[in-house]
């Protein structure tokens, strides 16, 4: 049987700035992990969208085969286009055409340095230019 006269000591709980002690490092190991979770994001963004980049590139050059030219438009690659003469697609579905931050890829005709076409995802920010995390990702690169 347990002994219930236990001295106030005893029965004692846990002070305010224990309380708020323990809060605080709650809070520190939570900021850290958060912000080390953030940073692997927008890596893990990043080589997504260059591999999103050469799949589109792939897809770009399928339709190119088929059709003897590239298409227009992202789009194109979906859905099949009133000028698409011998079009075997869909050569990619409509998630494929999202980068890794949910906007559509680009497609540049012409491409630069004389490429007939140039994939592009515009980052984070969705515009072109950018560092880091905003980066344009492209298949000129």
């Amino acid at each position: 049987m347990r002994n219930l006269n236990l001295s106030p000591r005893a029965m004692r709980g846990f002070s305010l700035i224990e309380m708020l002690l323990v809060l605080g490092l709650i809070a520190f190991v939570a900021t850290m992990l958060f912000t080390n979770v953030i940073k692997n994001q927008d890596s893990a963004n990043r080589k997504a969208a260059q591999a999103g980049v050469r799949k589109v590139a792939t897809a770009v050059d399928q339709f190119y085969l088929d059709n003897g030219s590239v298409p227009t438009k992202i789009e194109d690659l979906v859905n099949r286009p009133a000028s698409a003469s011998n079009w075997n697609g869909p050569y990619l579905r409509e998630s494929q055409i999202l980068d890794p931050w949910k906007n559509t890829y680009g497609l540049k005709v012409p491409g630069e340095g004389g490429e007939p076409y140039e994939v592009i995802s515009y980052g984070s920010d969705k515009a072109p230019g950018g560092k880091d995390a905003a980066a344009d990702v492209s298949s000129a690169d």
